[in-house]
């Protein structure tokens, strides 16, 4: 299955982006719309943070009901740890985007990202939601993208396409974030979209396994965000049947695919950063092991500067995975570093060291 980096139109769906001068940057881009032609199915996974932003609070609620017509998304402002006052914004955004658009307000999800603390303007938002809703089109998903930008460098967009009987589907994603990322999930907005038809019960089961193996598995300062939102929405407008099994598998490989690219990107624009490092634990005595060790190398300061360095320093990573509640016997461990063996049966293997710095670097 191709993974192709960039923009795509999605059946059902339309998309805007456009600047309500929410930033200080008064051109850029700050305030995106997705709109699906009808309701469409929807699924959503959100932070874990208990300093939850107002945005996800309503989003919360209505996500609830399993349909979604429209997400707004403005940048510049989290609206997170604002009091009364920021839930009654993100209301009051949400319903000058459903005046907009002439929809009800209840199928308007909004998002915001930025700095927490504080409030936007509501007279420019809801200008800037009827230029957005006036300048959707089929084929703007870049502009969304660069829309829901904070410190990123640039926009985020993966897709694919698969088979279902004689129905091509298709299967795309939209993100966001370069800072606070760590699970659970990442700091970060994202969107999948597809034209398949599936129902609200069957996306949330995807999205969470999507979520497993992406936004929930990686991470750049160890710091998570108050504003979090992973959603995926389903419009059908690629008239498919049911899916049987098999295609049904196919879906979720190609959401989960999409995820992954999604988050990889997520880490190699990582404020600061200047590598992406996979860490990869196999034969741990179970599978919550596994996430511990691979967390606590990824997260240690130590082993960050080591990988900035190109430094394959066996001891930091041993000390970061003994470190952790997980199971281990220093006897039995071996490392890999950039596909080379620098460890085995608990010893260094320094003959090795030079040919590994050679892989990383």
């Amino acid at each position: 299955m191709e993974i192709r980096s960039g923009a795509a139109a999605v059946g059902g769906f339309r998309f805007a982006g456009t600047s309500a001068g929410l930033k200080n940057d008064a051109s850029a881009k700050d305030l995106g719309l997705i709109v699906a032609d009808q309701p469409a199915a929807a699924a959503a996974l959100f932070t874990t943070n208990r300093v939850k932003a107002a945005p996800v609070v309503i989003s919360e609620e209505r996500l609830r009901r399993g349909r979604v017509q429209a997400v707004a998304v403005n940048s510049g402002s989290a609206n997170c740890f604002t009091g009364r006052a920021g839930l009654t914004l993100a209301r009051q955004s949400s319903a000058a985007v459903a005046r907009a658009l002439s929809i009800a307000q209840g199928l308007v999800v909004p998002c915001s990202t930025g700095v927490i603390g504080h409030l936007y303007d509501l007279d420019k938002y809801g200008r800037g939601a009827a230029t957005a809703a006036a300048g959707l089109g089929a084929h703007r998903m870049e502009d969304f993208a660069r829309a829901i930008m904070t410190t990123d460098t640039r926009p985020k967009m993966m897709w694919t396409e698969f088979r279902a009987g004689g129905t091509e589907i298709r299967v795309a994603g939209i993100a966001k974030g370069a800072g606070m990322i760590a699970p659970r999930m990442a700091t970060m907005l994202a969107f999948i979209v597809t034209d398949a038809a599936l129902d609200p019960a069957a996306l949330r089961k995807i999205l969470g396994k999507a979520a497993d193996g992406s936004f929930n598995a990686i991470t750049v300062d160890g710091d998570m965000s108050t504003n979090d939102t992973v959603m995926m929405l389903a419009s059908g407008a690629a008239a498919n049947r049911r899916l049987n099994s098999r295609e049904y598998e196919g879906f979720a490989r190609a959401s989960c695919a999409v995820a992954a690219a999604l988050a990889r990107e997520l880490v190699r624009d990582g404020e600061g950063a200047t590598k992406l490092v996979e860490v990869e634990v196999n034969r741990a005595a179970s599978r919550a092991d596994a996430e511990r060790i691979a967390r606590q190398i990824a997260n240690s300061p130590l082993v960050k500067t080591a990988f900035f360095g190109c430094d394959p320093n066996v001891g930091r990573i041993v000390a970061a995975a003994g470190s952790c509640s997980a199971r281990l016997d220093p006897e039995r461990l071996a490392l890999h570093v950039g596909g080379v063996k620098v460890a085995a049966r608990g010893r260094l293997l320094p003959d090795a060291l030079p040919e590994a710095v050679r892989a990383r670097a």
